[in-house]
């Protein structure tokens, strides 16, 4: 779901007009207490000053979710998730295929020098 700013702050205006709490910012988990925290704010120590009372909880998402990314930390580039990353080890095979290639190129220069060694 997704809100208009301008319907989302005359929400917040009117809720602080007739004396409701507003908090934004981030949700995340978890806080310094392993619960859950809005921006800077613990919910748990927030709540348990109405424990007991009625009330009346209005959630209003303020845009997009947004994801969380993984850098490499060698080559900078940045992954939906954590795992290998996939540039590096791209990398890592082209450099061994390149090496591996080199190699069998330097035995076949060094087959043919010796054959030509024993021919003379």
């Amino acid at each position: 779901m997704h809100s208009d700013s301008t319907d989302v702050n005359e929400l917040a205006n009117f809720a602080r007009q007739v004396g409701a709490q507003v908090l934004q910012g981030d949700l995340h988990r978890p806080s310094a207490t392993g619960g859950w925290q809005l921006g800077d704010v613990d919910l748990a120590e927030y709540l348990d000053i109405y424990r007991d009372q009625p009330l009346m909880l209005v959630l209003v998402p303020l845009g997009a979710v947004k994801k969380e990314t993984f850098t490499c930390g060698v080559c900078g580039y940045v992954m939906d998730e954590p795992q290998e990353c996939p540039r590096c080890k791209f990398l890592a095979e082209y450099t061994t295929s390149i090496e591996r290639g080199i190699q069998e190129r330097k035995q076949l220069i060094e087959q043919v020098a010796a054959s030509l060694s024993d021919g003379e």
